[in-house]
């Protein structure tokens, strides 16, 4: 990927002009609670799959909660009117794209150097956005300490995980996990569903070969939560995610629904972690 330098001055200057005109018209919004608008599932070769084969693995879980309905923040003094459609559109140049090849490989060797770099011991990286900085230039938080975790988004495109589809998982993807846990990293499953459907979750983890010991950590709706962004925010709390992998790039943040110009500040500063901690890759369920 090439990156283009970005003059701190001047982007300052004009960072809130690129998340729709009014900075607190897409930050407040994000930090507030209040529900996102403008996604859109990924399409093409990396799409999720609804045909099956004899080779998928049949788990019968029965069927889940369903999805809560989004709901406006708790603090009166922070709701904001919704962003309008137009604004929230993903410019053309920033629309989700799994790259061709290997996309898990690329993902894989990133944390496997990230977990071997004895530098990485001291102040780490995270792969999430510090959403102090969203009122300027994005950076990436520093994590203050836990255990380093790799988080896998399980939603396939803007829709929940499906827990009553039979799954069958990317080949090859099992194997890579296991020799990243090697090394101390956590693995961590991310799925728009209900706490109350980790075991349902894990039964399916397990039956594919994604999770087989049901290890991993998870990361699911808890009481009042509604967005993926307050999962995300949990993540930060309890690991250091040195790296997050999805098929949308708002699976990484809520901010990459608010964008308009690809060639703005903004989208660069964010573009730029495109696998370097963001990993765009098909759904590792399918």
């Amino acid at each position: 990927m090439m990156h283009r330098a970005l003059p701190t001055a001047v982007a300052l200057a004009i960072a809130a002009a690129q998340l729709g005109g009014c900075v607190a018209a897409a930050i407040i919004p994000i930090a507030a609670g209040s529900t996102v608008a403008g996604k859109t599932a990924l399409d093409g070769p990396g799409a999720r799959s609804r045909s099956k084969t004899s080779q998928r693995p049949v788990v019968t879980v029965g069927t889940g909660p369903s999805l809560p309905v989004a709901a406006q923040p708790a603090n009166e003094e922070l709701r904001q009117e919704p962003v309008p459609a137009e604004q929230t559109a993903i410019a053309p140049a920033m629309a989700d794209a799994v790259p061709p090849g290997d996309a898990y490989g690329a993902m894989a060797a990133y944390v496997l150097s990230r977990s071997a770099d004895p530098k990485q011991a001291g102040a780490r990286r995270s792969a999430l956005l510090d959403q102090a900085s969203l009122s300027g230039v994005p950076e990436m938080a520093k994590c203050t300490g836990g255990r380093s975790a790799l988080v896998l988004d399980l939603d396939p495109g803007n829709r929940p995980f499906d827990l009553n589809d039979p799954p069958s998982p990317v080949a090859g993807l099992a194997e890579r996990l296991r020799g990243i846990r090697a090394t101390g990293t956590a693995i961590v499953w991310l799925a728009s569903v209900p706490e109350g459907s980790r075991k349902d979750l894990s039964t399916i983890l397990k039956a594919t070969g994604l999770d087989p010991l049901g290890i991993d950590g998870y990361l699911l709706f808890k009481r009042n939560e509604t967005r993926k962004q307050q999962l995300l925010n949990r993540a930060g709390q309890e690991w250091c995610v040195i790296a997050i992998a999805g098929d949308r790039k708002s699976d990484f943040d809520e901010v990459f629904d608010y964008l308009r110009n690809p060639d703005g500040p903004v989208a660069i500063a964010l573009e730029q972690n495109l696998g370097a901690g963001l990993f765009l890759v098909p759904p590792p369920v399918q």
